[in-house]
């Protein structure tokens, strides 16, 4: 049985601390573990551990946005187009598609964004041995050209649609880590 004694300064030292920052330093001793974990895996292990965290942060993220989408989050059918539509329309008309769904259409393209670019990433980092520009741009446009295939967005030729989508992701994404690094040195 414990004396009193004993119990009063831990009740007091969990009474005291700030749970917030009790929390927070819980998570980042995981993390921490979790990182050097990590460091000691094969590439290969690596890579699909990032990829499927990637993807489930993601797919969450997606799901909440399709929630709060403007339609309501509705689980609704998104409408078919009418046969015999114009090409040009038809690709105005999946654009829209892959930016509308509900939140399990959302949670699918954002699980394929976050998951490629962090798989991609993690695979740019390990076999370079540095994390650049180049290997920013390179995991971009991989979750991109892979976004524009599964989201059904663009063209009506996916060949082009995904090299031009990846581009676009590319550039976007050298842009940001450039800036980023200009900013905080």
């Amino acid at each position: 049985m414990a004396s009193s004694s004993t119990t009063a300064p831990q009740s007091a030292s969990r009474g005291g601390a700030n749970p917030l920052a009790e929390l927070t330093d819980r998570f980042r001793s995981l993390e921490v573990g979790v990182r050097e974990w990590m460091a000691k895996q094969p590439t290969h292990i690596e890579a699909a551990v990032t990829t499927a965290f990637g993807a489930v942060q993601g797919g969450a993220l997606g799901g909440l946005m399709g929630t709060f989408a403007p339609e309501g989050g509705a689980g609704l059918p998104v409408p078919q187009p009418p046969p015999g539509l114009d090409p040009k329309a038809m690709a105005t008309f999946k654009q829209a598609q892959a930016l509308a769904g509900g939140p399990l259409v959302q949670a699918r393209n954002f699980a394929v964004m976050t998951g490629a670019n962090a798989g991609i990433s993690c695979v740019m980092r390990r076999v370079r041995g540095v994390e650049d520009v180049q290997g920013s741009m390179a995991a971009a446009f991989g979750s991109g050209a892979l976004f524009s295939i599964v989201s059904g967005m663009g063209t009506p030729n996916p060949v082009v649609n995904a090299i031009t989508t990846g581009m676009a992701f590319a550039v976007f994404q050298g842009g940001f880590f450039i800036g980023n690094v200009f900013i905080h040195g």
